[in-house]
């Protein structure tokens, strides 16, 4: 099973999670804890008849916002299901909970980048409603992950030319998902460990941004999936991008 951490001197243990303390009420704020969050949830993927395999977590601004990620039973023989959670308690976003898959054999970690929201920080807010919240947000994780795994093996139908490959590095370090310090790596990892599929392009992207902060992590990986999704709808209607003509036009020059 996946031993990986996350990068970051905040990474913590959830002890460290639970003790962060409490922000007291308002009339019109009440923040939940992140222990009840993690206990809630803990329930819903219970409840949904899958196990937590591992757990890790960050914490930012002074333990105020939390970001947790869980490993869960579900998946195949080359990865594994695993599943976002964050939540805060300075009213700078809302708890929710989004779906990733971590592939065992190179650790790395994905997520869709898009989150159930199934609570705001309002009045009123008991713990049982929050544990059928959780529940009820799992039930629609599950299919989430179902749709994301598929989505993710689906892209090894999908073999990469050396333009097309130059194309998308180009595209993605322009979103800057990956900065420019890092082509050395990614033109390593794509060179000689993944291969010339678009899978292998997504693991080795995956792989270098195993240094970025796990709170941008979500982001960064909504982004990607979107170049990714723009590829493989042009492959269908045969639709070159902008981008895609320029190389080309550079490659029939250098050769006149």
């Amino acid at each position: 099973m996946s031993k990986s951490t996350l990068i970051g001197s905040n990474k913590v243990t959830e002890a460290q999670v639970i003790q962060v303390p409490a922000v007291p009420f308002t009339n019109s704020f009440h923040p939940v804890h992140h222990r009840n969050v993690i206990d809630a949830i803990r329930s819903g993927v219970v409840a949904t008849g899958l196990e937590i395999v591992k757990t890790d977590y960050v914490l930012a601004n002074n333990g105020q916002r939390m970001f947790g990620v869980w490993d869960l039973s579900g998946g195949n023989d080359e990865l594994c299901w695993s599943i976002g959670i964050r939540n805060s308690m300075d009213k700078s976003m809302a708890l929710g909970i989004t779906a990733g898959t971590r592939v065992f054999v190179c650790e790395n970690l994905s997520f869709s980048g898009d989150f159930v929201e199934f609570r705001k920080h309002t009045k009123g807010l008991v713990y049982d409603e929050l544990e059928f919240m959780a529940y009820r947000a799992m039930k629609k994780m599950v299919a989430n992950l179902t749709q994301f795994q598929s989505w993710h093996e689906g892209l090894k139908n999908f073999s990469l030319t050396e333009w097309d490959a130059k194309i998308l590095l180009v595209e993605i370090m322009t979103d800057n998902i990956i900065p420019p310090s890092k082509f050395a790596r990614f033109n390593d990892l794509f060179g000689n460990v993944y291969d010339r599929t678009l899978w292998g392009f997504h693991e080795t992207v995956t792989d270098v941004l195993r240094d970025s902060n796990l709170l941008t992590l979500p982001k960064k990986n909504r982004m990607l999936n979107g170049v990714l999704n723009t590829y493989i709808n042009a492959s269908y209607i045969e639709q070159p991008s902008p981008l895609a003509e320029f190389y080309e036009r550079r490659h029939l020059l250098s050769h006149n």
